[in-house]
C-alpha cells in the first residue's frame, strides 16, 4: 500500500545523509497540507546542521545518522507540539540533544550532567584558538580532542563555537540556566584547550 503523503514513512524516504532505515513504525493518521510543509521545510532546514552537530557528539558517521533520523522522526511525531516558528531551532536540537544523550547512555559512554566536582579551575571564557578549529572541517585530531571531553563539555561546546548559539539559547537546548551555562562553557574551554594541546593544535 501506497505511504500516506506526510506520514512516518515519509519522513524515512527524507534521509540525511544516506536513506533512513526502514524499521517498523507506528501508523500516523493523515495530516493536512500545513503541517506537512511545516515539517518538510523544518526537515530541509535542519537536517544537515542536527547531522553535523549529532556528529561532533558522537564521533561516528553510522551513529550520527541513526540519531539524525530518530530525531526527525521524534520531531514530526511531536511537531503539534511546536508554538511557534521562533523557537524551531532550540526545540529540535533540544530533540536531537536528548537524542544523542539517550543513545550514549546505552552505550554507557555518558558521565553525569554537572559532575565537575573535580574541576575547580575557572578558565577563561573567551573563545580561544578551540573556537577556529571547531568552526572548521573535522579533521582526526580534533574528532579525538572532542570525544575526549565530558559529554556535556562538548555538547555546550559544539553548540557554542560551531552552531553559533548564545548563553541563553544553549540554555534552552541543554535545561540549564544562563549563569550556569557560562560555568559549564569556561570549563569546556580549558579542557578543550589541553585536549587540542594533546593533539598539537595551538600549541
Amino acid at each position: 500500500m501506497a505511504a500516506t503523503p506526510g506520514s512516518e514513512d515519509d519522513v524515512q524516504s527524507m534521509a540525511w545523509p544516506r536513506p533512513l532505515a526502514a524499521e517498523p513504525l507506528v501508523s500516523a493518521p493523515a495530516v493536512d497540507a500545513a503541517r506537512e510543509a511545516r515539517f518538510e521545510r523544518l526537515f530541509a532546514q535542519f537536517s544537515e546542521p542536527i547531522h553535523n552537530y549529532v556528529l561532533r557528539m558522537v564521533g561516528d558517521a553510522d551513529r550520527a545518522a541513526d540519531i539524525t533520523q530518530d530525531t526527525f522522526i521524534k520531531a514530526y511525531r511531536k511537531l503539534d507540539t511546536l508554538a511557534d516558528d521562533a523557537s524551531t531551532r532550540s526545540w529540535i536540537y533540544r530533540i536531537a540533544t536528548n537524542t544523542a544523550i539517550d543513545e550514549m547512555r546505552r552505550r554507557r559512554f555518558l558521565t553525569p550532567m554537572g559532575d565537575d566536582e573535580s574541576h575547580h579551575q575557572r578558565p577563561d571564557p573567551r573563545p580561544g584558538p578551540e573556537a577556529q578549529v571547531l568552526g572548521a572541517s573535522i579533521d582526526v585530531r580534533i574528532q579525538r580532542a572532542l570525544a575526549r571531553l565530558r559529554p556535556n563539555h562538548r555538547q555546550c561546546l559544539v553548540l557554542s563555537d560551531v552552531e553559533d548559539m548564545s548563553a541563553t539559547q544553549i540554555g534552552d537546548v541543554m535545561g540549564m540556566s544562563y549563569g550556569a551555562v557560562r560555568t559549564l562553557l569556561c570549563r569546556a574551554r580549558g579542557e578543550m584547550r589541553r585536549e587540542l594541546q594533546r593533539e598539537g593544535i595551538g600549541t
